[in-house]
């Protein structure tokens, strides 16, 4: 190690980041070999995110908005880990998580295979639709916890997948619960949002996400009965 390295090496981190592109989820720093920090560092967490640290794999301290330095009157956790020797500037090996609080937004979902519906008119159909939705983090730890630590979906990619997956299944309880005939469908989508909404956020509670909206673009129907109704309102 040069003299100029070894001099760098001896100043406390401050560690902060800031997505400027306002799509990252997650992001790992990742700004020493080895994953090493500083014991006595600064960890600046911005409004609109938290910072998570992991020490061996397991979730030890959530960090609000604000300053923080890592040691053991902050850190309680820090004063059992058995690998920080008694200098006060020893490393840390461990991992620092920001996560974005903020709404993420511009999210698609579709069914991948058609919805069977039954309409009293035209009987049996198969519906298609897509639409967009909107959610957040609303309970980081949990978060943590079960996204990362049990699905092991790491990327903000892999994260909005995962969670757009949700809304097929709950799209076709709606449909079938709410009986709302074909012809009232498309008078109908934000109804169907709100109902869909509502029960997807049911079952993301338990991954400390919360939906803020889902909207629906649209709703399609099978050629054959699209062209029916057409011809029975007047439309050809």
């Amino acid at each position: 190690m040069g003299l100029k390295s070894f001099i760098e090496d001896q100043f406390l981190d401050v560690i902060e980041y800031e997505d400027l592109s306002n799509k990252i989820l997650v992001f790992k720093y990742t700004g020493r070999e080895n994953n090493e920090i500083k014991h006595g560092a600064k960890v600046i967490v911005r409004e609109g995110q938290i910072c998570a640290f992991v020490k061996g794999g397991v979730l030890a301290d959530i960090l609000s908005p604000g300053t923080h330095r890592l040691d053991t009157d902050n850190l309680p956790v820090l004063s059992s880990l058995k690998a920080i020797p008694y200098l006060l500037n020893s490393p840390i090996k461990s991992d620092l998580y920001f996560i974005s609080t903020k709404q993420l937004t511009g999210n698609k979902w579709a069914t991948k295979s058609p919805i069977m519906m039954r309409d009293r008119d035209f009987g049996v159909m198969r519906l298609r639709a897509f639409g967009t939705y909107v959610f957040r983090i609303s309970d980081p730890e949990l978060f943590m916890r079960e996204v990362f630590g049990s699905l092991c979906i790491v990327t903000t990619w892999d994260i909005v997948q995962h969670l757009a997956s949700y809304i097929p299944g709950v799209f076709s309880e709606v449909i079938s619960e709410l009986s709302i005939p074909a012809l009232d469908l498309a008078s109908s989508y934000r109804m169907i949002a709100d109902a869909i909404k509502n029960k997807v956020n049911e079952e993301c509670a338990k991954l400390g996400v919360i939906f803020e909206s889902v909207v629906i673009e649209n709703i399609s129907l099978p050629d054959k009965v699209q062209k029916q109704i057409d011809e029975t309102s007047g439309m050809y």
